[in-house]
């Protein structure tokens, strides 16, 4: 019977979370409809920014962030902005469940299955050829982002090496959604760490930058991070300390089981190193030692 190794598997386990090509187009066949329904606000259009656009989205976990760049000038409160947007959606989609969940207002189709995450923008500045948009804080106020520099960073990174970024991002977000209850860690965050990690790299093996990953993100405590690209502000790992205090507490867990799983394999117990890493990865199905 074959028999995967520790970095054999972490590499079935990327090649699994590729997001298939139903997830795809079920991803974008509410568009017209969403942009229908804004069309009602004064808007300079759509612009896509989540993990579908990054090419870090995780099968099964097809949501799709867009930010709409909305006219008229920037309200003093973000929840004024938010509550525009969301009441405009659930009028043109009254038997949708249509919520705010900062800093977007979450579009759930296909009873959820089909999430869509609309931002509300508003133009600051240009920099070059990125604009930066004024968008809601998680935790309240206003933040500053720049979607086309953020996408343009992870690219550019995620070519040398080849798919080092990208797929170390969504090796992070796979562990993400294995453990909704302790890792409500922003996926962006994730996102931009997993790209720092892979600057400057020579090669990408999945298992060992995940680790690394990990290990370090416990040991900064999920710090607030420098916007790579210099364009904007810090970025915070989640929306409140109470999510960040748990998701640190469940990555120190998890860094230890993934490095007592290595040390488990050199020491020729596989088996016992299979057990920690499905635990690491629970919600999910990591992929079994024989095959």
């Amino acid at each position: 019977m074959p028999e995967r190794t520790v970095a054999t598997a972490f590499e079935a386990l990327l090649s699994r979370k590729v997001p298939t090509d139903g997830e795809r187009s079920a991803a974008v066949q509410h568009r017209a409809s969403i942009e229908k329904s804004l069309s009602q606000l004064e808007n300079f259009g759509l612009r896509e920014t989540g993990s579908f656009r990054h090419g870090t989205a995780v099968r099964g976990h097809s949501d799709v962030d867009v930010l709409v760049s909305l006219g008229g000038g920037r309200p003093a409160s973000s929840d004024t902005a938010l509550e525009r947007v969301r009441s405009t959606l659930a009028q043109s989609f009254p038997l949708t469940p249509v919520r705010v969940s900062r800093p977007a207002v979450v579009v759930n189709f296909a009873s959820g299955d089909e999430r869509w995450e609309v931002i509300p923008g508003y133009y600051l500045r240009a920099s070059g050829d990125h604009v930066v948009y004024s968008i809601p804080a998680p935790g309240g106020g206003w933040m500053e982002t720049a979607p086309s520099a953020h996408l343009s960073y992870v690219t550019d990174i995620n070519r040398s090496p080849s798919g080092g970024a990208k797929g170390l991002a969504r090796l992070m977000k796979t562990w993400k959604y294995a453990n909704p209850s302790g890792a409500k860690v922003s996926s962006f965050y994730l996102e931009m760490r997993a790209a720092q990690r892979m600057a400057g790299e020579s090669s990408f093996i999945p298992y060992l930058d995940f680790a690394y990953l990990i290990r370090g993100l416990a040991n900064n405590g999920l710090a607030d991070m420098n916007d790579p690209t210099g364009l904007t502000g810090r970025f915070r790992a989640a929306s409140t300390e109470t999510y960040r205090s748990t998701a640190v507490t469940t990555l120190t867990s998890d860094a230890k089981r993934v490095e007592d799983a290595i040390e488990l394999e050199k020491a020729g117990r596989r088996s016992a190193a299979f057990t920690k890493l499905a635990y690491v990865f629970v919600g999910t199905t990591f992929p079994s030692q024989f095959y």
